[in-house]
């Protein structure tokens, strides 16, 4: 009874698994939305049934979305999503804490996403990264003959071109964009996982209310000595010493723009702001004072302004 049970709800959810793939796909409006939503069947079967159903599950998806798309569409599922659905089906099972589980899931969407990166590449006989950035490049200067074509004057958008970083400063940053691609997946995966898994009984662990994150002593090390090692390579002129630099400094800038941010939001608490209000204050913030945020982060980590590292707190000296 229980092998028919599972037998049957595996289908099922193979079912959905394949709808939302096939949706995403052929309905453009709907495609981030399953992006984010893709593992979420997969990862169920695992919590309810094992490796056994969700391997099977997995694999069942991947052959039938190939039958209806391409090489391409149905191995990116399988390696990044298919992966990332047993996974965090494994970490929920096991209790594990929300820091924990999206920290899981950001090591695997990196290493994921890279190993798709390069067996696309393998299959197009050419590096992937560097074609789609040739397109992209491609466009802007259709889109610019376009413009000319049609007489509209150059200062108009000339400057919106030129905010475009160079082609050779987009391929340095692939690694910052594929962590910051899977932080912001991970992020928004968990949190759909936790809204839907509700229904059926399963609560995960809440993930720490934005205004109380803070930097780990341990990773601001880490950023720090990545940031180091980036200095003395690009001195010693190692071999791709400027994009590790480049990536390490983008990671520092962001992670400490994102805890001033969060030092933001800890104190719009504390003057009693409404929610909406903040949440536009700080969306302003962030896209308009970056540079600001970044010294409000560094400024909180130094001297614990919010007092929510308890470890420096009790070894601090009295």
């Amino acid at each position: 009874m229980n092998t028919t049970r599972a037998l049957i709800e595996s289908a099922l959810l193979t079912a959905i698994a394949v709808v939302l793939v096939l949706v995403s796909i052929y309905v453009p409006i709907f495609y981030f939305i399953g992006l984010f939503m893709w593992p979420l069947p997969i990862a169920l079967i695992q919590i309810k049934h094992g490796y056994k159903y969700s391997f099977i599950s997995l694999i069942a998806t991947t052959i039938i979305v190939l039958l209806f798309t391409d090489p391409y569409t149905a191995l990116g599922f399988a390696i990044t999503n298919g992966i990332l659905g047993i996974v965090l089906g494994i970490m929920i099972k096991r209790k594990e804490s929300a820091i924990n589980t999206i920290f899981v899931m950001i090591i695997i969407n990196i290493i994921s996403v890279t190993i798709s990166i390069k067996i696309f590449g393998l299959i197009a006989g050419q590096d992937y990264i560097k074609l789609i950035l040739d397109e992209f490049y491609n466009s802007i200067d259709t889109a610019k003959s376009f413009y000319e074509k049609l007489g509209i004057q150059k200062d108009l958008y000339e400057n919106a071109l030129k905010s475009i970083p160079p082609k050779e400063m987009l391929m340095m940053l692939i690694p910052f964009a594929i962590f910051s691609h899977g932080f912001i997946s991970a992020m928004i995966t968990y949190i759909l996982a936790k809204n839907i898994y509700s229904r059926f009984g399963i609560e995960l662990d809440d993930i720490p209310k934005f205004s109380n994150w803070y930097i780990p002593i341990k990773l601001a090390i880490s950023i720090m000595f990545i940031v180091l090692i980036g200095y003395i390579a690009s001195y010693f002129k190692i071999k791709n010493a400027d994009a590790i630099l480049l990536n390490s400094m983008y990671l520092m800038l962001v992670v400490f723009a994102v805890n001033g941010l969060a030092a933001l939001s800890f104190w719009f608490d504390k003057q009693g702001i409404s929610k909406s209000l903040k949440v536009v204050l700080l969306v302003f913030a962030f896209v308009f004072l970056g540079n600001i945020l970044f010294l409000i982060g560094v400024a909180d980590y130094s001297l614990n302004l919010r007092k929510l590292d308890k470890s420096r707190i009790r070894h601090s000296p009295k």
